[in-house]
């Protein structure tokens, strides 16, 4: 019996409108396992739900968020998941809305075989206790679970760009939500707010300082206190010292050594 699910031969269901990247997640899942049964692919939120109307069995499901017709979220409001979801997505901002359904994994676009093999083991490690929340509960559970975000996509000269969380120095809202990469590089990614770019993040590593930035743990130099609260110089030289207000001062000393929950 494979590693992943308690039956031999798993039914694996596939959400995606474009022929070629289903096909090349068909290949990945097949690699890793050789016995899974997919079923027919769909492209669009009305087959979908057509398919679940006739009840139909499936022991994992690969969602893309984005199909013909719609987005996918639609049909999980309307069936609760009959089994674990991994989504797959070529937009950042998505994430958040994954969380909110009993979803295994977030993958970005393009899907490489070693992260869906790490997303396969971690159902494996979770098969014995899933269960299916319901919507109103599924983000508290999720955020205790949890799926972090790992990369992200960013824009520049007109092409998408993947960048790793240790890559990340600081995400900073103006008119539009900026990453700053180590190298000093300044990127534009695809977030509508701080507030739910927050909730998607690691918070043992990444710091909401205030309303215009969040830092990560390992991009901190040097800490300053002054009369208004704190200041943060990062180790890319090229930004501004990141204030602290007195109010957030104390939760963010706990963050650093580590205590903050």
């Amino acid at each position: 019996m494979n590693t992943y699910f308690h039956t031999e031969r798993p039914k694996i269901l596939i959400l995606e409108d474009e022929p070629l990247v289903a096909d090349g997640l068909k290949k990945h899942i097949l690699d890793l396992i050789p016995s899974a049964e997919i079923l027919p692919i769909l492209s669009s939120v009305k087959k979908a739900i057509n398919w679940f109307e006739q009840s139909q069995i499936t022991d994992l499901i690969f969602a893309d968020i984005q199909l013909s017709d719609g987005i996918s979220f639609d049909i999980f409001q309307r069936f609760e998941p009959p089994c674990p979801v991994i989504f797959t997505t070529a937009f950042n901002h998505y994430a958040i809305r994954a969380f909110e359904v009993n979803s295994v994994d977030f993958l970005l676009k393009p899907i490489e075989k070693t992260e869906l093999k790490l997303a396969l083991e971690k159902l494996g490690k979770r098969r014995a206790s899933f269960a299916f929340p319901d919507l109103s509960t599924s983000l508290q559970q999720s955020q205790k679970g949890t799926v972090y975000l790992k990369r992200i996509l960013a824009t520049t000269q007109n092409s998408l760009v993947p960048i790793t969380e240790e890559e990340i120095v600081t995400f900073i809202k103006e008119e539009l939500i900026f990453v700053i990469i180590q190298d000093g590089k300044r990127l534009l990614t695809d977030f509508q707010s701080l507030d739910e770019l927050e909730k998607a993040l690691d918070p043992s590593l990444f710091f909401r300082a205030n309303r215009q930035c969040i830092l990560r743990i390992d991009s901190v130099k040097q800490i300053k206190s002054n009369f208004k609260g704190l200041e943060v110089q990062l180790k890319t030289s090229s930004l501004p010292p990141i204030p602290i207000s007195k109010e957030r001062s104390t939760i963010f000393k706990k963050w650093i050594l580590g205590k903050s929950g």
